[in-house]
């Protein structure tokens, strides 16, 4: 059988892109960080997500499109359909302003990260004030925080002894249930963005 061509490669991801995505095509770039209108409903009813006491600043309001990330997302939201019940589930990471484009072509990558207290993973939280919070010195003032979509099926309860989830478990929450923990590829996707300027300089922090 010949390879497919990769614009049959692209229309046989098409099926599992989302509705409100600006069109693409395969002679794009394979990801697009996209300014959403202001007024828009889009922009009014994302920006509620991303309110908080983080900021003094909001300068930009992104949606990431990465067709191929986002289909090994959805192919893996499949894999957890035939194993039972499971949640998607709009968590938030904070890092520098520096790290969108690489974040949106590849993903978030634990061994970008320099802390771990609950083991190898992608850290999130469940408001953009916590992930500020804690999130790295290093990061300075001009940020970014991620609204992301995260898969959570069987959930396992860390603490100081957690390193990697128990069998059978795919994500470690923690802190009381603010923080969750996933170890495993293609369980997440950073569906927004906002660069902004940072309120704090937090003197206790957790993870990047």
């Amino acid at each position: 059988m010949l390879p497919k061509k990769p614009d049959m490669i692209f229309d046989d991801m098409a099926k599992y892109l989302p509705n409100h995505w600006y069109p693409m095509d395969s002679g794009e770039a394979r990801y697009l960080v996209i300014p959403v209108p202001p007024y828009s409903t889009e922009f009014e009813e994302v920006m509620q997500r991303f309110k908080g006491d983080y900021y003094c600043k909001i300068t930009g309001l992104y949606k990431v499109q990465n067709p191929l990330m986002y289909t090994k997302f959805a192919l893996k939201q499949h894999d957890y359909s035939q194993r039972g019940p499971f949640t998607i589930k709009q968590l938030y990471h904070d890092t520098s302003d520096r790290n969108i484009h690489s974040i949106s072509e590849f993903n978030f990558d634990w061994k970008c990260g320099t802390r771990f207290m609950f083991g190898p993973g992608v850290y999130f939280s469940i408001s953009p004030d916590i992930a500020s919070k804690h999130s790295s010195k290093s990061n300075g003032i001009n940020r970014a925080m991620f609204l992301v979509d995260v898969l959570v099926q069987n959930v396992e309860y860390g603490d100081e002894r957690t390193f990697l989830p128990n069998p059978g478990c795919d994500t470690v929450v923690a802190h009381g249930g603010v923080t969750y923990v996933k170890y495993f590829d293609c369980e997440y996707y950073p569906a927004y963005v906002v660069s902004y300027m940072s309120r704090r300089n937090p003197n206790f922090m957790y993870f990047n």
